[in-house]
């Protein structure tokens, strides 16, 4: 299912940068010391220890959304510890992710294609909480497979140890 989904966020470096500056133009990002990436990475590393669970347990909606969360707090672990500021607005953390290169290109395409997956099954934009599909929509949270599920974990063990790895450099 996740191959069948186009992705919605830019490719090209000049589309990137201007997502990028019209989310700074909403004031999307915050500033913060760098020091404060660690409890965002702590965050993201409690939020993958509890899948394990959810996967055993064949509760693939809540695979997805505890992955989604440990990716969004290992995302502004990275833009916190490399530019000094975070974002809770999904989709404009992801485009300064790409923005300042600080995730290599097919990192970046993992994470167009989970963003598109999650912003196309809510059918709300990016920067609502994933956490909608299980409390709002009855009907489609139910589409979400193994496939789905397994996918989505794995690159999260991936991008989560990508993230402490160049964190700790």
């Amino acid at each position: 299912m996740i191959e069948n989904i186009i992705s919605t966020l830019p490719r090209n470096k000049e589309s990137v940068y201007k997502g990028f500056c019209n989310c700074r133009k909403l004031k999307k990002y915050i500033l913060v010391s760098e020091k404060e990436f660690a409890p965002h990475l702590e965050k993201a590393k409690s939020d993958l220890s509890k899948i394990r669970a959810d996967f055993e347990n064949e509760a693939w909606d809540w695979v997805v959304i505890k992955s989604y969360y440990s990716i969004h707090h290992a995302i502004n672990a990275l833009l916190i510890r490399f530019q000094g500021f975070y974002s809770k607005d999904h989709f404009c953390a992801i485009l300064a992710l790409k923005n300042f290169d600080l995730v290599p290109s097919d990192i970046y395409e993992k994470l167009r294609k989970i963003s598109t997956k999650f912003s196309d099954f809510t059918g709300f934009e990016i920067s609502y909480s994933l956490r909608k599909i299980g409390q709002y929509d009855v009907i489609r949270w139910k589409q979400l497979s193994k496939e789905d599920a397994s996918k989505i974990y794995n690159f999260t063990k991936e991008f989560v140890a990508f993230v402490e790895k160049r964190c700790f450099r």
